[in-house]
């Protein structure tokens, strides 16, 4: 027998959809479905029970194989490779709680480790941008319920985040936007031809690393100054015709990934994009 638990969240990525169902044996400890999740986060739920699942710590042995052993036994050996090494590094930490993370910067700390994450090669370049000038933010429910301007910089939500268009950013109804997707423009900014950029209203094919010289072109753009023939592979046109649709909406977003974070300019690009978003707010 089993029974299906409902309203679960989806713990893999920013969205947590919340509209979860998974059936589960009568005892709990047998996962058997997972309903109304995408590809990604099904995966997520059904992995922790996978039959190749390593559950047990391995050391491998000098013909490459590998052998199981005790925890007792990995973190002895562990603590002797931290304490004998001249510069260790202690990376990773995303998917540990924080209680974790804790205990981890005291040890770094007690033998001299130095300690990064994996925020480095993704967001934490957008963590300097804020703190160098804030963030002009909001919620995805009021995205869902006000934004009709929707742009994607540097971002394939429909790989990355599959579920994101339909729940809250383009295709749903809401409270101000009832029209749905056909009352809302999408705009996708990105050097490649990607699945999400194939359903935008608009796709700047931007070059490779120039991310900063286009979103600037838009701050011009927004005053109607003048711009060069092309910025950034984008005839000027088409960026004044962009402004424009932005400046024209009643509420604009920008979602962005790392594309913009780890490209040429870095941090300095969410500078931009924070400040174009701020430029807009005179507007809409």
């Amino acid at each position: 027998m089993t029974k299906t638990v409902t309203d679960v969240i989806c713990p893999f990525c920013g969205t947590l959809c919340d509209d979860l169902e998974v059936v589960v044996s009568d005892d709990g400890k047998e996962l058997h479905e997972v309903y109304n999740a995408c590809a990604i986060g099904a995966e997520k739920f059904l992995h922790s029970q996978a039959k190749d699942r390593i559950t047990r710590p391995r050391m491998r042995q000098e013909d490459g194989s590998w052998k199981e052993i005790s925890y007792d036994e990995a973190a002895e050996y562990t603590a002797r490779m931290l304490t004998d090494a001249k510069k260790p590094l202690m990376y990773g930490w995303s998917s540990t709680n924080c209680e974790a993370q804790a205990v981890g910067s005291e040890i770094g700390e007690a033998v001299g480790a130095v300690m990064d994450n994996t925020a480095t090669v993704c967001h934490g370049t957008s963590l300097i941008a804020v703190q160098d000038i804030g963030i002009p933010s909001c919620t995805l429910g009021e995205v869902k319920n006000r934004a009709d301007r929707i742009l994607f910089w540097g971002c394939n939500p429909a790989h990355a985040h599959p579920r994101h268009m339909s729940r809250y950013s383009i295709f749903p109804r809401g409270f101000f936007t009832g029209k749905g997707h056909t009352g809302r423009k999408m705009i996708v900014v990105d050097p490649r031809p990607t699945d999400t950029a194939s359903v935008a209203d608009v796709h700047l094919q931007i070059e490779q690393g120039r991310d900063y010289e286009l979103l600037n072109a838009l701050r011009v753009a927004f005053k109607g100054e003048q711009l060069p023939d092309v910025v950034a592979g984008i005839p000027k046109a088409k960026i004044y015709e962009v402004a424009e649709t932005l400046k024209s909406g009643r509420f604009a977003i920008i979602f962005f990934g790392m594309g913009v974070t780890q490209s040429l300019g870095k941090n300095h690009n969410i500078d931009e994009a924070i400040a174009v978003t701020r430029d807009l707010n005179e507007y809409t």
